[in-house]
């Protein structure tokens, strides 16, 4: 990871778009060459993320999916702020809509066929040995070239071989428990995704 100093920082953000913030600040940034920032704050002095940071984390899991040939952000450079702490990633995006967009904006048909498409992809993240604890709509990304692909990645692990029942069963856990992302789906569409 190379330094960013403040003034670097400030100059890489000229012209961009604050994506996400909370409290502590800026945590996304699209920068003005359509690249990506993306900033993780240190929650305590006492966690492993002192050895091994959520950015070091997020082009870790980059590397591995592409090694599975799963679509993902490609990462550019890992940085270490000082003040305040954090450990940035600068990444290029996935370019794609999430599936939470193309599901609340299909007909029946196309959601229907949306929802077949993603029981396959999950079932290859399974055989292949992804475990992604903030899987949901919204980190899911139909590319143009008509690819799944995954985004938001820090949160993963990425196994030599293929899921357990146990954990393949708290994957979909985590995929259904947006409840904001299934409101508008039927029931019988939900089924025919339940039942992959």
């Amino acid at each position: 990871m190379r330094p960013l100093s403040r003034d670097q920082f400030e100059a890489m953000r000229l012209g961009a778009t604050v994506l996400e913030q909370d409290a502590h600040g800026v945590k996304v940034l699209r920068l003005a060459d359509g690249s990506f920032l993306k900033l993780f704050r240190r929650k305590s002095w006492f966690s492993k993320t002192v050895f091994f940071t959520p950015a070091q984390r997020f082009a870790q899991n980059a590397t591995a999916l592409s090694e599975r040939n799963i679509p993902c952000p490609q990462v550019i450079d890992l940085f270490q702020m000082r003040s305040p702490y954090r450990s940035v990633v600068h990444y290029a995006p996935l370019p794609g809509d999430t599936l939470r967009h193309l599901l609340g904006n299909s007909e029946e048909a196309r959601a229907i066929e949306l929802l077949r498409e993603l029981a396959t992809f999950i079932n290859t993240l399974h055989d292949k040995g992804v475990y992604f604890r903030s899987l949901h709509l919204g980190n899911i990304i139909l590319t143009p070239q008509g690819e799944l692909g995954l985004i938001d990645i820090s949160d993963m692990r990425c196994l030599n071989r293929p899921l357990s029942k146990r954990l393949r069963a708290r994957n979909y856990h985590h995929l259904l428990r947006y409840e904001q992302d299934w409101k508008n789906v039927s029931f019988e569409m939900k089924q025919l995704f339940s039942a992959h």
